[in-house]
């Protein structure tokens, strides 16, 4: 019998035959069935009845140690295949959690924001607090936001502004002509391209003041074309009048060939 079975079961229906034996064969067939169930020998009996009743019970008994080997075994089987089963499953989660250990975490770096690059500072003309970088020229007729000294250094009629002609701006604009009258101004010096620009533009100042042009349609208005022929209101006059020495003057007859 196997040694790891320590339990036997007993049937109800074993206890009429029982009762018709002694109750010392009785205990005898008892400790027969325990001994059998241990150790797997028959034992011997003198009664001849309950030896007749013993090999009844040892069918039950090798009936029971038949089943219970079966399911010993299949429970054997089974325990070895669970193990296996969670051998297997043990590996694939450690190889699971390790391969996504080595996984690469993509982590998302913010762009940065450009940084914008600072203007470069002009430099300053020594002497006239004017930059020396060159705007674009100021079309003919029209209105420029540009200073009649930043005009004067960005035609190239000087390199700075002399005190000179500091002066003679300053006057102008005491006077009520506008920026943009004296940026015109300079603007057709540069244009007539005078050996001396500031004493033309002195000049043409002068007229323009004389004129009575403190704006620049004005300016535009009394310079429209050559010039010539036009009247020149003066509040006194020039002292230029060919009328007034008209009786004293000789007569003189054109020259005939």
């Amino acid at each position: 019998m196997d040694e790891s079975k320590k339990s036997v079961l007993l049937y109800t229906d074993w206890a009429e035959p029982l009762r018709t034996l002694p109750l010392e064969d009785v205990g005898r067939l008892f400790l027969a069935i325990l001994d059998y169930t241990d150790t797997g020998l028959a034992p011997g009996f003198e009664n001849p009845a309950a030896a007749m009743a013993f090999q009844f019970v040892r069918l039950r008994l090798d009936a029971n140690t038949q089943k219970w080997d079966e399911i010993r075994q299949k429970r054997q089987k089974a325990g070895a295949l669970g193990g296996k089963q969670r051998q297997a499953n043990a590996a694939f989660a450690r190889q699971t959690g390790q391969n996504q250990a080595n996984q690469a975490v993509t982590v998302p770096v913010p762009e940065p924001e450009p940084v914008p690059e600072p203007e470069p500072v002009p430099e300053t003309e020594p002497g006239t607090g004017f930059s020396s970088s060159k705007p674009p020229s100021p079309e003919a007729g029209t209105t420029t936001t540009m200073t009649p000294e930043q005009v004067w250094i960005q035609l190239g009629l000087g390199s700075q502004v002399s005190p000179a002609l500091q002066r003679l701006l300053d006057d102008c604009r005491a006077k009520g002509v506008e920026d943009a009258v004296l940026a015109e101004a300079i603007r057709r010096t540069a244009e007539y391209e005078a050996s001396a620009p500031l004493p033309y533009l002195r000049a043409s100042l002068e007229r323009t003041i004389a004129q009575g042009c403190k704006t620049l349609a004005q300016f535009q208005a009394a310079h429209s074309g050559s010039g010539r022929g036009q009247r020149v209101d003066r509040p006194a006059p020039s002292g230029r009048d060919f009328l007034a020495d008209a009786a004293t003057r000789p007569f003189r007859r054109k020259r005939r060939d």
